[in-house]
């Protein structure tokens, strides 16, 4: 049986799926992430995993269509290496589709797990049949994928698609992890979010967010749940939120002119009550042209989208035609 072998491999877990040639699911199942010794467990153990399954659904590992791989770090996608990454204690660089072909036999190729995360979306769930997509992932920082004429934009160096270090905030109140300040994630993610409500808590002595602000346990689960109750300090750092993406998305699309932003990510659980929000400033902003048509819709795939991309990047760039 010809198959194609995905992983969408994370800090905690690996996310592991048999597809069909059409990018259908056969059979997924999860493994723990071994990140000792500088990540080195990782290949081999999601090969092993694979292997693990040929009895039972009848294949070999050295004769399928080829192995795709989602990562989170940053990528060289031309030549398959992932330029080191801090959740899988992997430093400097690692050539990863080399690494995965030496012991599986088969090829190989790796992405940015935020861009394979785009490309399931695209080919199989809320961005399906469409080919102007943009995904944008709100969680602990702000990631994305950008999907033109049906192909991922990766750029020079893989560095395209980089969503989350959009300038937005010029006044440059909060470093971001990449070491500059203002980026879109310093203010519309998870941990944003939770920053602009400690900026401007003095602002608003009676919010309800005000003891955790305190304590340092406040997330952004609870600035949601206090902005849809009206708390007046939650609700400015929703709708602050929303306009910093907003400034982000009509950057992109007088660039790529998408039909659909995706949004997924624990942040965007939030559904209409968030997009509603960036829609209307997203309509003040952005170029006239460049709005009809667009849509702003949730990711429909979940957890499994990393796993669907990973197996669309062998089918469109592995699979001879």
């Amino acid at each position: 049986m010809s198959v194609i072998l995905a992983a969408d491999i994370g800090g905690t877990s690996c996310k592991l799926g048999i597809f069909d040639e059409e990018i259908n699911l056969i059979e997924k199942w999860e493994i723990p992430t071994d990140i000792s010794e500088e990540g080195s467990h990782i290949l081999p153990n999601v090969h092993d995993s694979f292997r693990s399954k040929e009895e039972s659904l009848g294949f070999k590992v050295e004769e399928s269509l080829g192995a795709g791989l989602g990562m989170p770090g940053p990528v060289d996608f031309e030549k398959g290496i992932l330029n080191g990454c801090i959740n899988l204690n992997i430093k400097g660089k690692s050539s990863i589709s080399t690494i995965f072909h030496e012991l599986s036999g088969t090829a190989a190729i790796v992405d940015n797990d935020a861009n394979v995360a785009a490309l399931g979306e695209q080919s199989k769930g809320a961005g399906h049949g469409h080919s102007e997509v943009v995904m944008i992932t709100l969680g602990t920082g702000v990631g994305g994928g950008v999907i033109s004429g049906g192909s991922l934009i990766h750029g020079t160096g893989g560095s395209g698609g980089e969503i989350g270090h959009i300038k937005v905030d010029f006044d440059g109140r909060f470093q971001c992890n990449c070491g500059k300040r203002g980026c879109l994630e310093t203010v519309a993610s998870a941990t944003g979010m939770v920053n602009l409500a400690g900026y401007h808590a003095e602002d608003y002595e009676h919010s309800v967010l005000s003891a955790a602000i305190k304590e340092g346990t406040l997330t952004s689960k609870a600035i949601m749940d206090a902005a849809m109750k009206e708390d007046p300090l939650a609700e400015f750092v929703v709708e602050e939120a929303a306009r910093y993406l907003a400034v982000a998305m009509s950057s992109i699309s007088v660039i790529t002119n998408p039909g659909y932003f995706i949004f997924g990510g624990g942040v965007s659980r939030a559904g209409e009550y968030l997009t509603d929000k960036v829609r209307k400033h997203y309509d003040t902003l952005i170029f006239p042209p460049a709005a009809e048509d667009m849509e702003i819709v949730m990711a429909e795939l979940g957890n499994d989208a990393g796993m669907y991309g990973a197996a669309r990047l062998v089918k469109q760039y592995l699979i001879k035609k």
